[in-house]
Formats: structure tokens, sequence, C-alpha cells
């Protein structure tokens, strides 16, 4: 006997099908049956796991290109703009060739235009005063830190929720963060995604200078790492090593937040409370915070080691520190390190995972959510479109996503492959790495007067005790939370 099941496939121009047939034994009555289907040759299930020789991943059977014909014919002529808040928004000139190639293959594809570009200067009040007045000249931004929940309480931000249906699309394929998509999923409806490439910086790590630790005769933390023994008392250890010096720095950080964020996650604890179906909420009357936060000033309060926003430096003061050799390990991700082209130290510079309490092979890198990418409000009738270009775009993008990363970090680290390699194995959560997000930032509002960094900063820089400061700025820290996510609840999965 013979069955013919023909798959309901869609398929676009320069896309093939294919004829497979199944078949099917019954050992009792003796019958084969053979089932036959068409599939759609560029439709192939990626979910249990992606291959990165650079093919193209193709949409998948249940997610992305399952929009209807009718669907993917009326984006005939829609002009797809993206405003990146950084200016080389490519990184790389062979990066910019794979971007290209890709725009071009999807432009040819459904007939469509894919213009984008990036500004540095004044993005962040830009952005605010195009979204305040309605007035959008991009279909695509990005909500840096703490502008989310501003941008959010204002309702600026559109409902992805009924596009995401439209353009078959559900934010689960390799080239989005899955974990952020369950945090923005509020009240049911879903206000943005992050991508897994620079729209994320890379998780935070432990750079670190070998010519200033093999001074000191301290074994290479990449290595210890790879051994299961590099651990927070290992890092403390170090950069107390230079405390009597005067020309190096032990410790160095652009992020305290960032920072205090990995050291509370040790302390088994977190700044914020999070959790499907709750109220996002501050946790700093967590008496695990307050531990974590003095064991944290107890080794950089008046000691050589700092974070620079205590120092009352420029943001980049720390950078440029690191960067000039000036300090031993520094804590950073991908834009830590971007200043480092052409300077003395390239050569000199080791990646090493940020450490654990104890001992083990397994390391948790903490990245940002720094750049959640947002469709405004003005462009929700066009959001499936503007959700469905986009989203062909990543994928054939995604096919260079390793090699883009190893391109990037050659113009910073040059021909320092271990160094590369190291900080590809955190990017891409390889031998033993995993990635979690700080959503601290996000959770807290940029017009709110107090965040989590105003006590965390007032405790180490020696002003007060983690007790003083947790009970004389917690009731406002809470209250500031409040006004932004009360009566909103977190429903997807976090």
């Amino acid at each position: 006997a013979q069955t013919d099941a023909s798959d309901n496939v869609t398929t676009l121009s320069g896309e093939t099908t294919t004829t497979v047939s199944t078949k099917k034994g019954d050992k009792k009555s003796g019958k084969t049956t053979t089932t036959t289907k068409k599939q759609n040759n560029n439709l192939v299930d990626t979910s249990k796991g992606v291959s990165q020789t650079y093919g193209l991943i193709q949409r998948t059977t249940n997610r992305a290109g399952n929009a209807s014909k009718k669907f993917v014919k009326s984006l005939k002529g829609f002009t797809l703009k993206i405003l990146y808040p950084w200016e080389n928004i490519y990184g790389d000139k062979k990066c910019q060739v794979a971007a290209e190639e890709s725009i071009k293959e999807v432009e040819n594809l459904y007939g469509v235009k894919i213009k984008e570009e990036g500004q540095f200067n004044k993005y962040n009040e830009n952005l605010a005063s195009e979204l305040s007045a309605k007035n959008c000249d991009n279909h695509i931004y990005y909500a840096q830190g703490g502008f989310f929940p501003s941008y959010f309480q204002k309702g600026y931000i559109s409902d992805l929720t009924p596009a995401m249906r439209e353009a078959g699309i559900d934010f689960n394929d390799p080239w989005y963060m899955s974990e952020a998509k369950g945090f923005l999923n509020i009240d049911g409806k879903q206000y943005g995604w992050l991508a897994t490439e620079d729209e994320c910086q890379a998780p935070g790590m432990i750079l670190y200078n070998k010519k200033l630790l093999n001074q000191k005769r301290l074994a290479d933390p990449a290595k210890l790492a790879e051994q299961g023994k590099w651990t927070w008392d290992v890092l403390e250890k170090y950069a107390k090593k230079y405390d009597n010096d005067k020309s190096v720095v032990g410790f160095g950080a652009a992020d305290t937040v960032g920072v205090f964020y990995v050291l509370a996650q040790q302390f088994g604890t977190s700044l914020v409370k999070l959790s499907r179906g709750s109220t996002p909420a501050s946790n700093i009357a967590d008496p695990k915070i307050k531990a974590a936060l003095t064991e944290y000033a107890d080794w950089t309060v008046g000691k050589n080691a700092w974070c620079e926003t205590f120092v009352g430096k420029s943001w980049t003061y720390a950078k440029t520190q690191f960067q000039q050799g000036k300090v031993a390990l520094f804590y950073g991700g991908h834009d830590a390190i971007q200043g480092l082209k052409g300077t003395s130290t390239q050569k000199d510079i080791g990646v090493a995972p940020f450490p654990t309490k104890k001992s083990s092979k397994t390391y948790t890198g903490v990245a940002s959510a720094s750049f959640i990418a947002f469709i405004p409000i003005v462009y929700q009738k066009d959001a499936s479109k503007i959700l469905f270009i986009r989203n062909e775009y990543y994928r054939y993008n995604y096919r260079f996503i390793q090699r883009n990363f190893q391109y990037k970090w050659q113009t910073y680290f040059g021909k320092n492959t271990e160094a590369i390699t190291n900080a590809a194995n955190i990017k891409f959560a390889k031998k033993g790495n995993k990635i979690s997000f700080n959503w601290v930032t996000v959770c807290e509002s940029s017009d709110a007067g107090i965040t989590s960094s105003t006590i965390i900063n007032e405790v180490i820089s020696g002003k007060a005790t983690a007790a003083q400061a947790i009970a004389s700025k917690k009731n406002a820290l809470i209250k500031a939370y409040n006004e932004v996510w009360s009566g909103h609840k977190v429903t997807g999965n976090v």
C-alpha cells in the first residue's frame, strides 16, 4: 500500500523541493507502507544544533519562513531602515563584505531594500526626541541599558506578538538570545529581541597583561581556568600583589554593576528579583547582597584595586589605563578592548572567564543586555514586514558569525590567536563556559534618580559600609522599580 502525504510547503524564488519516500514495515501483517511527501530543500530543522561551517542556516519548518505566500508577496518594494547606536556598524572590512553579501541576497530574494547606518553621538537624546514626537526615521532602533524601561513605561515600543504570528517568527532561532525573549515578554506581549551579534556585548571576562603577571611570577589565568583552579580568591590574591605598586593597578573595571552582579551570583543571589509571572523588583534588601558587597569592598577600598566609577574619572579612563599597560587585570567585554589595536600591549593580553567562588571547570560569563532591538509604536502596522526582513538578514549573515568574530578580534589582538580563541570560547559558550544575562540595567530606568550602582559605588568608594548604604537607600530604589514595573509581570521564561 502506498500513501501520498504532501506537506504544506511554501517555496520562494530560488528554492526547490524534493519528494522524499519513507518505508515502514508492519511485522504482524507483513505489509509495507510507503509515505511520500514534498520537502522544501531550503527548510531544515536546526533545533538539534547548528552547523558552524559557514553554510547557510536554512529556515526552519516550524519557525521563520513559515509565512504565507500572500504575505511574502506583499514584501516587494518595502525598504527596511535600521539605526545602530555605534558608528562602525561592521567592525571590520571583511565583516562588511559578509554583511553586504547577505543584504544583497535577501534584497534579491524578496524584492526589498535594506538600509542600515550607525550614529554614536547623541544617539539616545535624538532617539528619545523622535519617539516622543512620534516621528521616527527608522524602523528598528536599540534601547540602550536603562532606556528600555523608560521607553516601555512611556508606551513608545510596539507589541510584536501579532507581527510574530504573521511573519512566522518566535525568536528561538540560533541568531537570537532566547533568554532575552523571555524577559522581554511582558504581560503576554513581546516588546523586543536581542541578537547573538554585537547588539549584545560579549560576556564579561577577565583580560590580563601577561607581562605584568609574569613580573610577579603569577600563573596564567587561562591555564588555571582549564585546570579548574581559577577562582575569585585567586583573582583577589593577584590584585593584592599590586597594592604597594606605584605604577600598576592590580584590578580595574569599567562597570561596577557588572562585576558585582557576577559576585552576587556566586553568593547565591541577584540584584534583581526576576521570575516568570512576577513583577521585576529590586533585591537590594537580601542579606546575601550585603555579604557580597562587603566582600567586594574588603579588597577594593583603600587598596590598589579599583573601579573607575568611584575614582571619578571618565567612562573611558579604565580602558585607557589598561591599554597603556598600567592595569594588570581588567573586567570587561567587547567594548573594553576595542582600543587595544596598535598599542604596545596588544600582544601581551590574555583572556580568561570571570572566576567562580569555588574550584570548577564550569564558568558563567555574564553579558549585559546592552542594546535591545525594538520597533517604535509608529510602525506597529508594518512590524510583521520589518521582523521578517530583519530575520532573513540575520539568517543569511549568521553563517559568518564565528568568522566575523575572529576578524573583529584580530584587529584588537593582532596575531594573539590564543587570546582570540579563549574569547571565542567564552562568547560562544564552549569548553564549559556558559552565558547568563545581567538584567539590572534593563530593569532600572534611566529616568530614575537612583539605581543599584548608586549604592554599590558608595560602598566601594569607602563613603559608607554595605549595611549603611543599603539601609539609607533601599526604600528609594524599591520605589524606583515600582514606578516602572508596578502592574506589569514578566510572562516569558527567565
